[in-house]
Order: structure tokens, then sequence, then C-alpha cells
């Protein structure tokens, strides 16, 4: 029969966090940015333009009023919308896992 044993518990929290209004500013300004470069298309009847959001909204379909984050400047830069975070080797342990 093989031991368990559990070698490491805890809570990680990030330091940084995003609100709804935060969100909303930099969704509804990628919206704004998306609609323009694409208004031919839109015009056009091609695509549908992309329709803004609110705090109102988010909260009521996710009940979240705000979350944790790693690189939040990452997340609400509108040309990237993800966290940055350095590449790292094979051999390395992963962001998660860290």
């Amino acid at each position: 029969m093989h031991r368990v044993q559990i070698s490491g518990t805890g809570l990680f929290t990030p330091s940084e966090s995003i609100s709804n209004a935060e969100l909303v500013e930099s969704y509804n300004k990628f919206v704004d940015e998306h609609n323009v470069e694409h208004q031919k298309e839109i015009e056009g009847g091609s695509i549908q333009p992309l329709e803004k959001s609110s705090v109102e909204f988010i909260e009521k379909a996710s009940g979240v009023k705000s979350r944790f984050v790693q690189n939040k400047s990452g997340i609400l830069d509108t040309s990237f919308m993800r966290p940055k975070m350095r590449e790292r080797d094979e051999e390395e342990l992963s962001n998660l896992a860290e």
C-alpha cells in the first residue's frame, strides 16, 4: 500500500484586482476600436457590430463585482487583453504551479 502525504496547502491571491467598471471601460474601448476598424464590413452587412457592455450586465450575468488577477495592465490593454507573462523554458515550473 502507498502512503499518501499532503506536502503543501494554501491559497494564493494575486495582489491586483480588476473591478467591473475597469473591465467595462477596457472592453467598451475595444468595441469602439473593433467597430471602427471593421466599419466597411459592418456597413456592408457581412459582420455585426460588437455591442458595449455595462457593469450592471456583468453583475447580473455572473454575480462577480471584481476579480483578482495577475498582470492587470496586460488584461486591460485592448491590443493584448490577457496577462503578460514571461516565457519559460520547458524545464521551469509553470506560472500556475509556482
